[in-house]
């Protein structure tokens, strides 16, 4: 029997901040956020859909590519730099 993938709690918390941080930069909320994916996508997500997506960090890569979209944004793989300490070991 195949073990479901789950999340750990570590990185359920870094997914709500980004999330988070985004609307609070964009100065909008859940609620517009609600509104604006209803009239763009014809989402019926109610608020406490959305609110509950953020309380356990289960957003689909198409749900935040469309609340992306809505602000002008795209969303992309970015390669994470190497850390200091590894090319301090490595030099």
């Amino acid at each position: 029997m195949t073990e479901i993938y789950k999340v750990q709690e570590e990185q359920k918390e870094r997914i709500r901040r980004l999330v988070k941080d985004f609307l609070q930069e964009q100065d909008t909320s859940v609620y517009k956020l609600a509104k604006m994916l209803n009239e763009t996508y014809g989402r019926s997500g109610s608020v406490s859909n959305l609110l509950n997506k953020f309380k356990n960090a289960t957003f689909k890569t198409a749900e935040l590519m469309d609340i992306a979209e809505l602000f002008g944004y795209e969303i992309g793989f970015v390669k994470k730099p190497i850390e200091d300490k590894k090319q301090s070991d490595n030099g």
